[in-house]
């Protein structure tokens, strides 16, 4: 758990605040590896495998949208993020729930 955000991996169920979300196939995969490595920087290309595998395309569009449309349905602002962090040039990751 992360602030108001839970997820339950055994039943790929995401909450926030108490409240269901609706995350497509990709989206709750790229959260689930985000958080598994919450604290860590995960790179793109190490996203691209472990969300897309062989059927990814190599592409920071590819993953810049699908983090904005998470980002969204998680109300984080892209500006200020809390649960999604832009490492420029690298990757992304979560804080780590000690994290400030």
């Amino acid at each position: 758990m992360l602030g108001d955000l839970a997820i339950d991996y055994e039943r790929r169920r995401v909450s926030l605040a108490g409240r269901g979300l609706e995350l497509t196939a990709t989206e709750y995969e790229l959260l689930r590896v985000l958080s598994r490595h919450a604290g860590k920087v995960v790179a793109r290309e190490t996203l691209f495998r472990q969300v897309w595998g062989d059927r990814h395309s190599d592409s920071a569009i590819a993953a810049r949208t699908n983090v904005k449309r998470l980002r969204r349905k998680l109300g984080d602002d892209a500006v200020r993020p809390t649960y999604i962090l832009n490492e420029r040039g690298v990757g992304y990751r979560m804080p780590a729930p000690s994290d400030p």
